[in-house]
């Protein structure tokens, strides 16, 4: 049977297996007690990519965009570091306004009801996430780890 996969920020990580989905559920239930663990993990990545990016390792950019990519990630993971909350807020703004452009996307389009529809979804989503933005770290854990997890273990069986 071909497992399981979950995808973060484009990069699809196959979960699959007993030993995948014990692990996938346990990083979810980290998540859960430790919600802000999530922020100092992206922070932290941030801050490397921004060093290997400085040091000429980063694949994404070359020359002065390599610069400037490396010192804008690791000034963002500083800041997310310092204040781990703020990648909730940026996750919030970020449904909102493409929430925003969906809604009027689906209404210039003649009222394109699915791009309607996800656009009001997203708007939604992104004021929730401001006023309570740690429920973004418990939906991440839920739906990324922790159902896909217990998932993977059930196939196994």
């Amino acid at each position: 049977m071909p497992g399981l996969a979950f995808a973060i920020g484009g990069l699809s990580m196959p979960i699959g297996g007993l030993i995948g989905g014990v692990i996938a559920l346990i990083i979810g239930i980290i998540i859960l007690i430790f919600p802000r663990i999530i922020n100092y993990v992206i922070a932290i990545g941030l801050i490397l990519i921004g060093i290997l990016s400085l040091i000429g390792w980063s694949s994404f950019f070359s020359g002065s965009h390599s610069l400037i990519f490396g010192i804008l990630s690791i000034i963002f993971g500083i800041v997310i570091f310092i204040s781990p909350r703020i990648l909730n807020y940026i996750v919030g703004i970020y449904l909102i306004i493409i929430g925003i452009l969906a809604i009027l996307a689906g209404i210039a389009g003649g009222m394109a009801l699915i791009i309607l529809i996800t656009g009001i979804i997203w708007l939604i989503f992104g004021i929730i996430v401001m006023i309570f933005p740690a429920i973004l770290n418990v939906l991440v854990a839920v739906f990324v780890f922790i159902i896909p997890g217990i998932l993977a273990i059930w196939q196994s069986l």
